[in-house]
């Protein structure tokens, strides 16, 4: 019935009824992996692994054979040539990144069974805070890479390559790796994935057109609901209900899809009183029918979502705000995106007047936003500082300090540093360092210098930096020694946590090539002798020590994920970490 009444004139002009046009989704380039380089335009064909190395292509998987041929020379001599039947294309074994593009090789799966991958993989943990990890996520899900040995039990691998990129908010990945799918088209999962894409960037005419196609070759209410949408938009509206009241009968309890759909052929206000686990086709219609997005609707921390409240213009700006931050800290969102977000909240006189105090009263989105407001506008340098020192503080409070840092860095760039601004100095070079930006961490750490050598305070800070420095590979520490180590830990002695830094301390300068002392290490010894870590399953342990034993790339990648989940390197105990990273080193 849903195919038999569908109008293709009107679902042509869906795009025009959308309100907006749709969200690009061009991969973010700040996620390619070191050193950058630009995607090359894939092509399917020459993008399977199974025909660059038919050695190890999988018999049943491949045409078999229809017979070989000699073809002789001038000398009567076989030339040798075989005629074969081209070898079908694996779609799970193709990808978009070949190794001089960040990719990790066609064997990066050597030495894991197709099962253990297909078990493993969904578990990634796509909320993470750590850029470095999505990075590495990214990568290998978009690896040109041959298919694992064994047969699959489940969904195709690249099934759940792309769902898991969908979930990430990696959108512009998504639709790179559908572009070079073989028969996509004829896949029921990677259409639905498809189309939750296209609606979660507010590109609804193409998810209308997709739908069209699978009406009739998928019985999934999924499609259906899509489908009676696609006509509302398009102003069949009798259709429209009518679809709505098959899928009643058919017993579907999405009460909020039903709510929507008759308020858009109604052309009648909508209210969503509570929506904590949006679907894409919730969202899109929603923001079709300008409907306000419930305060719950963030409960939802999967990036893509989040990602698409931000654009929602239906969302309060305090709403959109706490969206934009938690996708930008999972890297689902650019940065430049969040910050004209904040440059287009409005502020009364009386906010704009008093900044500070304002975002010491009302820590949040909020906040960051006048305080960021404050210091564009701002042209004393010691009013900019101040700014920043504050966002940054209270960033560090809600978990947020990395996000605020990349926001602020055009304000940081222009902030000279001069001796009256000493005070911000630690702030601004630590800030430079985590953002890869030594050389503006220069001048700070110059500063610091020149003062250390009359000024004790500005002494101690500098030798608390040097530690973060080194990490960071800057050749501000270049003159780094167990000396300067020794001074550090007299440094913080008098803190709470002095013990729990200095062992994680350790643990990185350890593994990154920076042996320590043994005698450093005994006089972290003391009080209990046995501490309650959170430690991943003894198979998971095991297993990776192995991997990066024989370099098994993609294994060692995927089981250094999952060690860590989503708390990343920040949450993780240093033994844990240092494990983890050693693992990464030893696989090269």
């Amino acid at each position: 019935f849903f195919a038999a009444t569908l109008s293709v004139g009107a679902l042509s002009n869906v795009a025009a009824q959308t309100g907006s046009g749709p969200i690009s989704l061009t991969p973010p380039q700040e996620l390619a992996p070191p050193p950058p380089a630009p995607l090359k335009a894939p092509a399917p064909v020459l993008r399977n692994p199974q025909l660059n190395n038919p050695q190890q292509a999988t018999p049943n998987r491949e045409v078999p054979n229809t017979g070989t041929a000699s073809v002789r020379g001038a000398s009567g001599r076989g030339v040798g040539v075989e005629v074969d039947t081209l070898k079908s294309i694996d779609p799970d074994a193709v990808g978009v990144l070949e190794p001089d593009q960040g990719g990790f090789g066609e064997n990066m799966w050597a030495g894991m069974s197709r099962a253990t991958v297909d078990r493993l993989l969904p578990h990634f943990p796509v909320n993470t805070a750590s850029w470095a990890m999505r990075d590495l996520m990214r990568r290998l899900l978009l690896s040109v890479a041959t298919v694992p040995e064994g047969e699959s039990k489940g969904k195709g691998l690249v099934v759940i390559r792309i769902g898991l990129l969908k979930a990430m908010g990696d959108l512009g990945g998504v639709a790179e790796l559908l572009k070079v799918t073989p028969n996509r088209d004829k896949v029921a999962a990677l259409a639905h994935l498809e189309a939750d894409s296209r609606l979660l960037s507010n590109d609804n005419a193409r998810a209308c057109q997709l739908t069209a196609n699978q009406m009739g070759k998928d019985d999934d209410s999924y499609w259906q609901k899509v489908f009676v949408f696609c006509q509302a938009l398009a102003g069949e509206r009798g259709k429209a209900s009518l679809g709505a009241e098959l899928l009643r009968e058919t017993d579907d309890t999405d009460k909020i899809f039903f709510a929507l759909v008759e308020g858009l052929i109604a052309a009648a206000p909508v209210m969503i009183e509570s929506l904590p686990r949006p679907t894409a086709l919730q969202l899109a219609m929603a923001r079709v029918a300008k409907a306000k997005l419930p305060a719950d609707v963030i409960s939802s921390n999967e990036p893509s979502i989040l990602r698409t409240i931000d654009t929602s213009p239906n969302a309060g700006v305090a709403l959109r705000l706490e969206a934009a931050e938690r996708a930008e800290t999972a890297g689902a969102l650019s940065m430049e995106t969040l910050r004209q977000l904040y440059t287009s909240v409005s502020f009364s006189q009386e906010d704009l007047a008093n900044p500070l105090s304002k975002a010491e009263a009302e820590s949040g989105p909020l906040s960051r936003a006048l305080l960021y407001r404050t210091a564009l506008v701002q042209t004393v340098p010691t009013a900019q500082a101040e700014a920043a020192a504050k966002a940054f503080s209270l960033a560090r409070e809600g978990g947020r300090y990395a996000s605020t840092v990349r926001v602020f860095l055009p304000v940081l760039k222009r902030i000279p540093a001069t001796e009256d601004l000493l005070w911000f100095a630690p702030e601004a070079a630590r800030a430079f360092l985590i953002s890869r930006e030594t050389e503006f961490a220069k001048a700070w750490f110059d500063l610091m210098r020149a003062s250390a050598m009359f000024n004790a305070e500005a002494k101690e800070k500098l030798t608390v930096l040097l530690p973060i420095a080194r990490i960071a590979g800057s050749s501000e520490a270049d003159t780094w020694s167990p000396e300067i180590l020794k001074v550090w830990r007299s440094s913080v002695s008098g803190n709470e946590d002095a013990k729990e830094k200095a062992a994680l301390l350790y643990s990185l300068l350890d593994v990154l090539g920076d042996p320590i002392p043994e005698e450093d290490w005994e006089n972290l010894i003391s009080g209990p002798e046995r501490a309650t870590v959170a430690m991943p399953r003894p198979a998971i342990w095991y297993r990776l020590a192995s991997a990066a034993g024989q370099q098994q790339i993609g294994a060692t990648v995927l089981l250094s994920l999952l060690a860590l989940g989503e708390g990343g390197p920040a949450g993780a105990d240093p033994v844990v970490l240092r494990y983890v990273l050693s693992s990464l080193r030893t696989a090269g």
